[in-house]
């Protein structure tokens, strides 16, 4: 929606993807040689030590988040030069990895926390029990609502739309 607007789009979680091959001697010293297969990412068991623990998301944060930011900033500047003024950077896990020091405004979007389980076992083929796994070991909706510049509450596109296209409007972007 925010590309419909005018926005240059970036993805911090389809970039860690693109960054994991270079960051991958790294994750399997600190996750252990299971999680590779024949030189590349076994992501799924990746997925599996990294979201048992909250010490293991900070091991596996302090890995990723310095090379996806890096490719962050350097998407931004590509954005500029192909003369965007606005681009939304997206990801889960902004404040820990220090997006706010290179972005004007962090909006928080929520959803409600059964959406949210249902969305990570569709998306990842995982069983409900997994994905409650790993919504427990990541920071409380606090955490984020009391850093943001603003905080949606995502209950139906519709309404979303209407949410972004106030948060604009007050922002004047």
């Amino acid at each position: 929606y925010l590309t419909e607007q005018g926005f240059f789009h970036i993805d911090t979680d389809r970039l860690a993807t693109t960054v994991h091959p270079q960051a991958l001697p790294e994750l399997v010293a600190a996750f252990g040689p299971q999680i590779a297969v024949e030189g590349c990412l076994n992501r799924k068991e990746l997925a599996k030590i990294a979201f048992s623990s909250a010490e293991n998301m900070a091991k596996l944060n302090q890995i990723m988040h310095p090379k996806i930011m890096s490719e962050v900033t350097r998407l931004i500047e590509s954005a500029k030069v192909q003369g965007f003024t606005r681009v939304a950077v997206d990801g889960a896990a902004l404040y820990e990895a220090k997006a706010e020091d290179i972005c004007d405004k962090i909006l928080c979007i929520l959803a409600p926390q059964e959406d949210r389980r249902k969305r990570i076992v569709l998306r990842d083929q995982i069983s409900t029990e997994r994905a409650d796994l790993r919504m427990s070991a990541q920071k409380s909706d606090d955490y984020y609502t009391s850093k943001a510049d603003g905080v949606i509450i995502n209950q139906s596109m519709d309404q979303l739309k209407a949410d972004l296209d106030q948060k604009l409007k007050e922002w004047m972007l």
